[in-house]
């Protein structure tokens, strides 16, 4: 029995390997690649990197002989190092996500920022270490600026709120009375690839449970984030 348990799992394990082989190499060579979970661990990061991708019209391997040849990263990214990178399974390291977002047209900032997001989020250091619980310095909205910053500060009130599912803020932000906070629009607005509008961004912190004056900063903050949106 347990050399018959033992070969399922061995069969198992093959099948797995063999399965993400085949999409690591279809992404390679430009065909799509599965979806990401929207339960994965760096969903929003792995959507943005994606979405970069996707504007640029690169190949993992285009973007792997970019990195060498413009010395974005050193050492250089492979482009199985560049595809597992937007599967949104676990962190990639930092040096990868730079290099992945610079050669699809974003700054390394940018990717600096959105890296330091998805580390927080899935419970690892500065550093990229795994640990229970990672510190961080919460933005005040008095210093929200450009799209980056409200999109931090928006990660941040989710988080103190302790992380609820976009099911269960949908649901509060209706029962609040709040306005439509549709999942999908969420997710795509968390992953960097819109800009919200005033009001859906107030129904989303009315749903992590602020209020009051709160309100008022966070209107405050979201205008001064557009206006350089739409500069």
């Amino acid at each position: 029995m347990d050399r018959i348990s033992g070969r399922r799992r061995s069969t198992y394990h093959r099948t797995r390997r063999a399965s993400e082989s085949l999409d690591i190499q279809g992404a390679v060579v430009g065909r799509s690649r599965t979806s990401i979970p929207r339960s994965a661990p760096c969903y929003e990061l792995a959507q943005w990197l994606r979405s970069l991708r996707q504007r640029s019209g690169l190949t993992y391997r285009q973007m792997a002989e970019l990195t060498e040849g413009l010395r974005i990263a050193d050492p250089a990214c492979s482009a199985v190092t560049l595809s597992r990178a937007d599967r949104g399974t676990f962190l990639p390291r930092r040096h990868v996500v730079e290099a992945y977002a610079q050669v699809c047209g974003a700054t390394r900032r940018e990717a600096r920022l959105r890296w330091e997001q998805a580390a927080r989020q899935s419970g690892h250091t500065p550093d990229g270490r795994e640990v229970a619980s990672a510190p961080r310095a919460e933005r005040k909205l008095e210093l929200v600026y450009h799209p980056a910053h409200l999109l931090e500060a928006m990660h941040q009130a989710r988080l103190a709120a302790g992380q609820p599912s976009l099911r269960e803020m949908e649901k509060k932000a209706r029962d609040l009375g709040a306005g439509p906070l549709p999942r999908s629009t969420v997710a795509d607005i968390l992953a960097g690839s819109r800009m919200p509008s005033e009001e859906l961004l107030v129904a989303y912190v009315r749903a992590c449970g602020q209020n009051g004056r709160r309100i008022a900063l966070w209107r405050t903050a979201w205008a001064r984030a557009f206006s350089t949106y739409a500069a």
